[in-house]
């Protein structure tokens, strides 16, 4: 991934491609475990407006996002937090999960 991702703070409400619900964005730089591997979300969110049921989320990436629909408080703790992501994705080499490749493994 060449550019950097500019993810949005938390709180933000989004569409996400191929989708007509809403997602409240709860998570940011998530490592989640898909079939025993590491994969890298950028976002965790649950669905709107019922909120969070039991501890499921939805992952997916800044490249996923269709169109934001409101865009969650940031300040200067926030803008750290995204630099600090930024950086661990970088240094890392960090390769995001495809989330059409594993929404076809699944079957949904």
């Amino acid at each position: 991934m060449s550019e950097q991702t500019q993810y949005l703070p938390l709180g933000s409400i989004v569409h996400v491609s191929g989708g007509i619900r809403k997602y409240l964005i709860v998570a940011r730089g998530l490592q989640v475990k898909v079939n025993g591997e590491d994969k890298f979300f950028d976002y965790g969110a649950c669905v709107y407006p019922e909120g969070m049921a039991g501890d499921r989320l939805m992952y997916f990436q800044h490249a996923n996002i269709s169109s934001v629909v409101f865009q969650g408080f940031s300040d200067e703790d926030n803008e750290l937090m995204v630099k600090n992501i930024q950086e661990a994705v970088k240094s890392r080499n960090i390769r995001h999960a495809d989330v059409k490749q594993i929404k076809q493994y699944m079957g949904n």
